[in-house]
């Protein structure tokens, strides 16, 4: 665990694995003719469907999967019907999703349509929030409250973390906006790459009213921190 400086926000990196599928075919200015033309001259109008010609299978559709954000992070399998992606009855798949998975990514699933025909469908992920954690890349961000001596004198503590609650050791003379770093306590790389951290930031809970007996208490360690302050300058020596 280190203490670290609370840093900015940015743009999500994307994932290596699944996106990146072009559409493929001709590009601009080399042909007249459209995917799609080639796809209706050969296959009878529909360019979803390329059976037969020795093309094997057609081009990719896509559809949506929404998951919870432990699904997400954690991993799972999911039994999916693509029906309406496609355009047709087909049987359900299993779909197995990789832990790390974020937000705008995509997974490659094959559904079959009879025992030639096969269609692929790029299922582009959405990720739900979560009540107690947010994520920046493979970082999970929380925020812990403190009371104000807690944070003064330093006390290990239970956080909520994707595992499970974990201890946390919060320094002495911690300050309100303090990021602490639990090592590997973050999103599991979907290539297997590692995890990253959770940072915790840190909320001081000051008090809402104070007694003479609190008031006398702060000012005597105010005298305290002043006459330290004095002998370590040496201005009075």
């Amino acid at each position: 665990m280190d203490r670290m400086e609370q840093e900015g926000g940015g743009a999500e990196p994307g994932f290596g694995g699944f996106g990146g599928f072009g559409a493929g075919g001709f590009a601009a200015g080399q042909s007249p003719f459209s995917a799609e033309d080639i796809f209706k001259h050969f296959f009878g109008g529909d360019p979803r469907f390329a059976g037969g010609m020795g093309f094997g299978t057609q081009m990719f559709v896509e559809s949506g999967m929404r998951l919870t954000f432990m699904e997400a992070v954690k991993g799972t399998r999911k039994r999916v019907d693509l029906s309406r992606a496609v355009g047709t009855k087909v049987p359900p798949v299993e779909v197995e999703i990789p832990p790390g998975i974020d937000t705008g990514q995509q997974i490659q699933v094959v559904a079959p349509l009879d025992d030639k025909r096969r269609i692929n469908v790029l299922l582009r992920i959405e990720v739900e929030p979560h009540p107690q954690f947010q994520r920046r890349g493979p970082d999970i961000i929380t925020i812990t409250a403190l009371r104000f001596i807690e944070a003064m004198l330093g006390k290990t503590i239970q956080v909520p973390t994707i595992d499970g609650p974990a201890e946390l050791q919060v320094p002495e003379r911690t300050m309100n906006g303090d990021v602490l770093r639990m090592k590997n306590k973050g999103v599991p790389d979907a290539r297997g790459w590692g995890r990253g951290d959770q940072l915790v930031t840190i909320r001081v809970i000051k008090p809402n009213k104070l007694t003479e007996r609190q008031k006398q208490l702060l000012k005597e360690f105010d005298q305290d921190v002043k006459s330290e302050t004095k002998k370590s300058s040496g201005w009075f020596s």
